[in-house]
């Protein structure tokens, strides 16, 4: 199977909003701005995984991290690599960027994902997540 990563274009708003809706329940609009980057993984020509890349500045150091959010694959392309190859794609992003470092959250449940994340080189934090929801 040919998987080609590339970044979003508005041509796959269809394709990304069907792979986000059976993954997370929501759908994306198209949007601009400088710090988003969104990354598709295609397969003989329909997108069948998304992430997104936030670019984020740390003022105190002057320097960026990227934030990883929204990292799925349709459920008929799991367990192919497919997610592995948008996570290398994001090491690319970020080194070439000169970001400081990578981080992202993810469910306690979400196993299948941790597995990912560790095996792409991620290191679970000793560390709580607080959220407070405004709307």
């Amino acid at each position: 199977m040919d998987v080609r990563v590339d970044f979003y274009k508005d041509e796959y708003l269809d394709d990304v909003n069907k792979v986000l809706k059976e993954s997370f329940n929501v759908e994306k609009k198209n949007f601009n701005g400088d710090q988003f980057k969104e990354i598709v993984s295609i397969v003989d020509n329909k997108v069948v995984g998304y992430l997104l890349l936030t670019k984020v500045l740390n003022p105190i150091k002057d320097k960026y991290y990227y934030l990883v959010d929204y990292v799925c694959v349709l459920s008929n392309y799991r367990g192919q690599g497919i997610s592995d190859k948008l996570m290398k794609f994001v090491d690319e992003v970020a080194i070439k960027d000169g970001a400081m470092y990578i981080q992202l959250t993810c469910g306690v449940q979400r196993i299948a994902a941790h597995k990912l994340y560790e095996r792409c080189g991620y290191i679970k934090r000793d560390s709580d997540q607080f959220r407070k929801v405004l709307m």
